[in-house]
């Protein structure tokens, strides 16, 4: 059986944080139309958005040291800027 390589652990790390993004979001939309009650966590979209936040900087990481071309900066940037407009409403406490 072949070992683990880094890049195999890195994409094991960015489907994670891709499925545990998935589950806020269910569970912030659950909460937010009141199906959930006791998850008070999940009234605010903050959780949402750093969420979003950590998991496209990790795909932009992976796309960086992974992909070759032009697919290498143009996913690249596209997940930057998704993570930076999460974070801009993060900063500006958009709820």
């Amino acid at each position: 059986m072949d070992k683990f390589r880094v890049k195999d652990i890195f994409t094991i790390i960015c489907t994670l944080a891709a499925i545990s993004t998935s589950v806020i979001i269910i569970l912030t939309f659950l909460t937010t139309y009141h199906f959930i009650n006791n998850m008070p966590i999940f009234n605010s979209y903050l959780l949402l958005q750093i969420g979003i936040c950590v998991t496209m900087i990790l795909w932009a990481i992976r796309f960086f040291l992974y992909r070759k071309g032009r697919e290498r900066y143009i996913y690249t940037s596209m997940c930057i800027i998704i993570s930076i407009i999460s974070l801009f409403f993060v900063m500006n406490s958009v709820k």
